[in-house]
């Protein structure tokens, strides 16, 4: 039930404890009492059953039942205040608000409602904050993506219940692909700017006026689908001094992030398609998270000692991996995780002693994904050149690599041991676990995997997935949404239809189990013979045995077994 239905339904549940109240007081009335009872007038004729004094909630301060309604979800907290009348006076100082499709009752296909539906919605919200008006409110949502529009007067009428003390706000509006509300800055202004710590703002306008306002408190902001210029931004951040967590998602009108050496406490960015930025510039000294994805742009990061978490998503950026293992030791000495995920590595092999050196001395996770599309030139990609980041990392533990649209391997995999690639050896004292998604049995990334097992002393575990993980699929969703911007003529000009490209590259063939088996053959043939026995093997994604035994035997009939084609 939902929570507004529950607040209609108050006065009939309190006449119904009120009658269950009366019924058990003449019950109680009408039962004799023993004489000298060790508990009072308390016991039965009988003495089999004895009324035991209890604590009930009258007894307790009304400042204890708040605090009691304060740790429940709302949704149960509102529960009990229909229960009770001593709780249905706490709960109007029930400090969080929150209205979405889970509050308000409305299941998944409720998407987009309109007409009646969205009217009487509007009007539940309206009972609410008008019950609670004049009443504090510590955390305050509107989560309101499930309508198809929301009349900017109603949402002007439900921010009035931002009173003094709050403390966490949330604004999230239908988008459709037009600005149709403009946050008005005047809720946060004196009282109520001083107490917010939160601030998330989803498909609206964010237009702050010069010095208009006063942060002091803040410190996490969540701007997603938010029209705001570099300017405005700049302005606001210079106003937030506590801010430590910065996220902005799709906030396409900002052309340059700075971040001043004034936030003395920021410690979290992550931006994410923001299609017009052209640079970030971060101060922070104390920043220790820093998660970008989207089109190259330039980034000005001062030396942090803190800085131990990296995350970047960059398209198409020929040596992002190269590039990162040169610079990012400058400015990250102390970084401990790393994922760096590249739409279209070139992966050239050089000899190691002419490579630029450059340490991560404290790297512990290293994840790398390599995703399509990629042109004919560079359709085999050399895994080997990945061997310089591993001898980079002393003190890395788990090493992920995610193989997107890799070459296609349509026969059998033959390798000749005279054609393998001879590279110095180098022991890796601390590699314990080593995964590869979207494993496909082609001779270089079979390199890769017998340089690990041989040179990673303390392996326990190397786990070989034939499934894709699914990162290419997910960043051609994000291109084809950004027709028209600057990073999609980009790519565009670089690699034309990339439809068209994409169906070249990807993996296709009638039998859905054929390159899980030709994987599982490749497995059995070259790599299980070279695993440690200390050393753990998973295989995921590889056929049913019955589907290994049916392939074998249509292979046995064409003779295909006995004369494998060698794709060296």
């Amino acid at each position: 039930m939902g929570l507004l239905r529950l607040v209609a339904l108050l006065p009939m549940k309190q006449r119904r404890r009120r009658r269950r109240r009366t019924s058990a007081d003449e019950s109680t009335a009408s039962e004799p009492k023993v004489k000298g009872s060790p508990w009072g007038q308390c016991a039965n004729l009988g003495g089999t059953k004895r009324n035991r004094s209890h604590l009930t909630l009258d007894m307790l301060p009304q400042d204890v039942l708040q605090k009691i309604l304060a740790l429940l979800p709302m949704q149960d907290a509102a529960r009990a205040a229909c229960a009770s009348g001593e709780l249905l006076q706490s709960w109007r100082y029930y400090p969080e608000l929150e209205f979405s499709t889970k509050t308000l009752d409305l299941d998944e296909h409720h998407t987009r409602i309109q007409g009646q539906m969205a009217t009487d919605v509007t009007s539940r919200i309206d009972c609410v904050l008008q019950n609670r008006a004049g009443f504090w409110v510590k955390r305050l949502k509107f989560q309101l993506q499930f309508f198809l529009e929301v009349q900017n007067c109603y949402i002007d009428r439900w921010l009035d219940a931002v009173n003094p003390g709050i403390e966490e706000f949330t604004l999230e509006l239908p988008w459709d692909g037009r600005m149709k509300y403009n946050f008005p800055c005047r809720v946060f202004f004196h009282e109520n700017g001083f107490s917010i710590q939160s601030f998330c703002l989803y498909a609206c306008a964010f237009h702050p006026e010069q010095r208009s306002y006063s942060f002091r408190s803040l410190k996490r902001v969540h701007f997603s689908w938010v029209h705001t210029t570099t300017e405005e931004l700049q302005s606001f951040l210079s106003n937030s001094l506590a801010l430590e967590h910065l996220e902005l998602w799709h906030c396409h009108y900002i052309a340059t992030l700075k971040i001043p050496c004034a936030l003395q406490l920021f410690n979290f960015l992550r931006v994410v398609r923001c299609n017009m930025l052209q640079m970030i510039e971060s101060d922070a000294a104390n920043l220790s998270t820093f998660h970008y994805e989207g089109p190259i742009i330039q980034f000005s990061i001062v030396e942090s000692l803190q800085l131990k978490d990296v995350s970047i998503s960059i398209y198409p950026w020929l040596n992002l991996f190269d590039d990162a293992r040169a610079k990012l030791p400058t400015f990250a000495p102390n970084l401990e995780t790393l994922f760096l995920m590249s739409a279209d590595e070139t992966g050239a092999f050089y000899e190691l002693s002419n490579l630029v050196p450059g340490k991560f001395f404290h790297l512990k996770h290293l994840e790398l994904a390599i995703v399509g599309p990629r042109t004919e030139i560079f359709f085999d990609y050399e895994f080997l050149s990945l061997v310089p980041f591993l001898n980079s990392s002393p003190a890395l533990e788990t090493f992920i690599l995610h193989v997107e649209e890799t070459a296609v391997q349509h026969s059998h995999l033959v390798i000749d041991p005279s054609k393998l690639t001879k590279i110095p050896r180098h022991r890796h004292e601390n590699i314990k676990h080593v995964t590869i998604t979207g494993f496909c049995p082609t001779r270089k990334l079979m390199e890769l995997i017998f340089y690990i097992l041989e040179n990673a002393v303390s392996l326990k575990s190397l786990t070989l997935d034939n499934r894709i993980r699914g990162f290419e699929k997910d960043l051609v969703v994000r291109v084809s949404q950004d027709t028209g911007t600057r990073d999609f003529e980009e790519w565009q000009n670089i690699f034309g239809d990339n439809e068209e490209l994409l169906q070249h590259t990807r993996r296709a063939h009638p039998n859905p189990y054929w390159e899980p088996y030709l994987s599982h053959i490749a497995i059995t043939k070259y790599i299980l013979g070279r695993v440690p026995s200390y050393v753990e093997l998973k295989l995921l994604g590889t056929p049913p045995d019955e589907i290994v035994s049916s392939i074998s035997a249509w292979e046995r009939r064409l003779g295909i077994v006995n004369c494998p084609q060698s794709v060296l």
